[in-house]
């Protein structure tokens, strides 16, 4: 068995867990928008500490509400995860203004490393410089094969256990994950890894290139 047939049976798999990945989806989406709007009403808070759920909820209900079979529905939450990760990735490397400019979470990696700490309260010290590295190595690829939807089911699936790693080091520091809506994207981003999120995508256009209908025949 080559490595295209060992990634297409992992993709079949995949496929097969799209129920139990729906109602994930539909729990965390209904727990997302009661905090949301429970948090905007007490604390009235300003767009930019609320932008992640505020504008990635409408993409997770239409993905919810057509229990992905609309194909270019399904890409809109694909696109949106992939830019939160690059968005992100570049913010860290100082791409999106230095440290204290407006919309800026970090600037600088040494401020990442130091947010790495806060999320994973848990760990040991010496393990945290390596953290961020790796959670910025393993968010560029997702990010950058999400937007672009190479082998869209296995990124997104990657996609999700990322989330979940992030949620869940989040929880167990003591921080609140639904402000970044953190746990609905990963059910959200399992969603996509069992349907057919392939719209706008690399994938479409070598599946429809000359070469590779002929070796597929």
């Amino acid at each position: 068995m080559n490595i295209g047939s060992m990634l297409g049976a992992v993709e079949q798999r995949l496929a097969s867990s799209r129920l139990a990945a729906l109602a994930a989806l539909w729990i965390l989406l209904v727990a997302q928008v009661i905090w949301t709007v429970v948090f905007c009403v007490r604390t009235r808070p300003a767009f930019s500490s609320i932008y992640y759920p505020v504008i990635f909820l409408p993409a997770a209900a239409a993905l919810a509400i057509t229990r992905g079979r609309v194909r270019w529905v399904a890409a809109l939450p694909r696109l949106l995860i992939g830019i939160a990760f690059v968005e992100n990735v570049a913010d860290r490397l100082g791409l999106l203004g230095p440290p204290g400019a407006p919309g800026v979470s970090w600037g600088d990696f040494s401020h990442f490393i130091a947010y790495t700490a806060q999320v994973n309260a848990f760990a040991p010290l010496a393990m945290i410089p390596t953290l961020a590295v790796l959670a910025t190595i393993v968010e560029g690829t997702c990010g950058i094969t999400m937007l672009l939807g190479v082998r869209v089911r296995l990124a997104s699936a990657a996609s999700a256990l990322l989330f979940m790693a992030f949620a869940t080091a989040m929880v167990l520091s003591g921080l609140s994950q639904f402000q970044y809506a953190v746990y609905l994207m990963s059910a959200a981003a399992w969603t996509l890894a069992t349907i057919d999120a392939s719209a706008f995508s690399v994938d479409v256009l070598l599946a429809r290139t000359p070469w590779r209908t002929t070796a597929a025949a």
